[in-house]
């Protein structure tokens, strides 16, 4: 072998252990160093908390003056991985850092950081963190948008893997176009939701832009295939805040009229009122549109449908509706949402009474976006002062509620979640599949950008510190002016093309509702 081929494999065989073992050729002895006896400061911070044996790795940045940084991970199985660096910035290999967590399912992360300055290496305080038995899905979908609200020629549904740091574009709102001209984009992608955890039954709705001849469009994805279904309802409005029924037949919907209103001061000056609102049904194999009396009540508002996995009740959130809510000035700050359920037969088609699950008044709290765990027990809810947009308020906490007390002489009050909850608007939930984990949007770092934040359930009911969604630069979150909503935790991605949804959003005409005398249908 000639001179030159045996220093090429050599740099291959240097390279390959640095993408497994996180090796450095050059990498200093880190034996001799003075203790700080603390912890590093670091961003984001990834300390004292509990993971997914099967998430991406925790790139993090040093905050500590030095020369030279080093990463130190280790678990009781396996090679520990070491990480030099002329940065502070550092991120781990990938493979090994998959190799290291699936050895050490269940057991404990232990981080060390080493800072080099002028008098040599200083060793900070080792971080113990524990890798969770249980995975979490390894896909999660939500609005990537601008938190300004006017600025709406931006909005895309994307789909993150949690394994890796593959992002990919599902739709965004400039590959709509007017059946009458060009690209008009700017339009709103709305509500996404997705039939347990699965990705081949899903619903994506969309509102055209100003000057468009297009109608707010839902796109209804089936066994991978796209269509545009018309789920208007005459004189109400378009269908918002979508729920499948597990059963994959019933869609429950709520229509509102809302209204955006601005306060003068603050860091969060929006206010989203719902005027009039109401609660409706769609027929998938049929196309039918209709509601029934109790969920669209003439003195209520309704709305944030969501089923029990079992589909035996559909709970949503429910409100006096106020003598001069359709007028201005509205008295936004006087509406309180209760959560209510109301029991469903889907053989017989039939519905039982509405009864109230948590008192409004009896919390002290508005409610809002119910999200029940996959094993039926325990249901997760925002709570905040009033009204029903928690990602515009503060006040925003996570509550939940052990549901398999509810009407039983054990029962408790919700308990609101402080070991997740932040000062700033907490909301925007998901289960994973294996009731496990909760990913959820928070404005917790500066008021204004929701990020997402991962926690995970353990034995005694209790959450553990959450944790931002690991990004591969670790200073991404700092120079990224987008905000993130609406997450859905998925068991598979995404398969039909945002090609195939653009057809779909596109074309001229799409399935109507069933044909009858009013579009809006009472059955009793």
């Amino acid at each position: 072998m000639s001179r030159g081929k045996r220093t090429l494999v050599w740099a291959l065989l240097l390279a390959a252990a640095a993408a497994i073992w996180g090796f450095r050729p050059g990498a200093e002895s880190l034996q001799a160093c003075a203790e700080a006896h603390r912890e590093a400061a670091t961003y984001p911070d990834y300390s004292g908390i509990v993971i997914p044996p099967n998430v991406a790795p925790l790139n993090l940045k040093v905050r500590e003056s030095g020369r030279k940084f080093c990463l130190r991970l280790a678990c009781q199985a396996g090679r520990p991985i070491e990480v030099f660096s002329a940065n502070p910035s550092i991120a781990t290999p990938l493979a090994a850092w998959r190799h290291l967590l699936e050895a050490n399912a269940g057991g404990e992360l232990r981080m060390d950081i080493y800072v080099k300055g002028e008098g040599g290496w200083t060793h900070f305080d080792t971080v113990r963190n524990r890798i969770a038995a249980e995975e979490i899905d390894p896909y999660v979908a939500y609005r990537y948008l601008p938190p300004v609200y006017d600025k709406w020629g931006q909005i895309s549904l994307r789909q993150r893997d949690l394994r890796s740091f593959e992002e990919r574009v599902v739709f965004d709102n400039q590959r709509s176009r007017d059946p009458h001209g060009g690209n008009i984009g700017g339009g709103c992608i709305n509500c996404h939701t997705f039939l347990n955890h699965r990705t081949d039954e899903m619903l994506l709705h969309f509102r055209p832009g100003s000057g468009s001849s297009q109608i707010p469009a839902m796109i209804l994805v089936r066994h991978g295939r796209a269509e545009k279904v018309d789920m208007r309802v005459a004189g109400k409005g378009a269908a918002a805040y979508i729920a499948w029924h597990p059963g994959g037949k019933l869609l429950a919907f709520s229509r509102n009229s809302l209204v955006q209103m601005f306060h003068t001061a603050g860091v969060e000056v929006r206010e989203v009122v719902d005027r009039d609102s109401d609660l409706g049904l769609y027929a998938v194999d049929t196309g039918q549109v209709y509601t029934v009396p109790e969920i669209s009540r003439p003195d209520r508002l309704e709305t944030f449908p969501t089923w029990s996995p079992d589909g035996r009740y559909l709970y949503f959130c429910s409100a006096p509706a106020l003598a001069d809510n359709r007028e201005l000035p509205l008295q936004y700050d006087k509406i309180q949402y209760d959560l209510v359920r109301i029991a469903y037969d889907a053989a017989a088609g039939r519905w039982g009474q509405v009864e109230t699950v948590v008192a409004a008044a009896r919390l002290g709290k508005s409610i809002s976006l119910p999200q029940i765990s996959p094993d039926g027990r325990l249901l997760m809810f925002c709570g905040h002062d009033y009204g029903s947009f928690p990602i515009f308020q503060p006040s925003s906490d996570l509550y939940m509620l052990d549901l398999s007390l509810v009407g039983t002489p054990g029962e408790t009050a919700p308990r609101r979640l402080d070991e997740i909850n932040s000062p700033r608007s907490d909301s925007y939930h998901t289960w994973s599949s294996n009731g496990r984990w909760v990913l959820f949007s928070s404005k917790r770092e500066d008021g204004l950008f929701a990020r997402l934040y991962i926690a995970h359930l353990g034995d005694g009911g209790r959450f553990g510190k959450p944790f931002v969604l690991p990004q591969r630069d670790p200073e991404f979150y700092g120079r990224c002016l987008m905000t993130y909503n609406r997450p859905e935790l998925l068991a598979e991605p995404v398969t039909v093309s945002a090609a195939e949804l653009a057809l779909a959003m596109n074309s001229v005409t799409g399935s109507a509702p069933a044909a009858s005398d009013e579009p809006w249908l009472p059955l009793r």
